[in-house]
């Protein structure tokens, strides 16, 4: 598996965490409450979580091209949402762990 974190610095981690996870069920399997999340996408999967300050994702999937489809969905939609102040994600170096 390849996992891939990032930080998402803002003052409303958790508005940002609710915001994401309702917009993306409307097309994937989502679970998630105003601290936590996890985002099933076809090709991976993504866990949000609220941290002081920031919101923390944690995502991984089989492949480094899926990886990165889940990266890519997630920075288009978090600068979406934040278009009238863009943010970006801080990711850090992808990692792969074996089974």
């Amino acid at each position: 598996m390849h996992y891939l974190k990032g930080s998402l610095p803002t003052h409303e981690p958790s508005r940002y965490l609710m915001g994401l996870c309702s917009h993306f069920r409307r097309k994937i399997e989502v679970e998630y409450d105003e601290n936590r999340g996890l985002a099933r996408f076809p090709w991976g999967n993504c866990t949000l979580q609220v941290a002081n300050g920031a919101l923390d994702l944690e995502c991984e999937a089989a492949t480094p091209e899926q990886l990165g489809r889940v990266q890519y969905v997630l920075d288009e939609h978090i600068a979406l949402f934040s278009r009238r102040a863009p943010m970006t994600v801080v990711w850090q170096k992808p990692k792969i762990r074996q089974s």
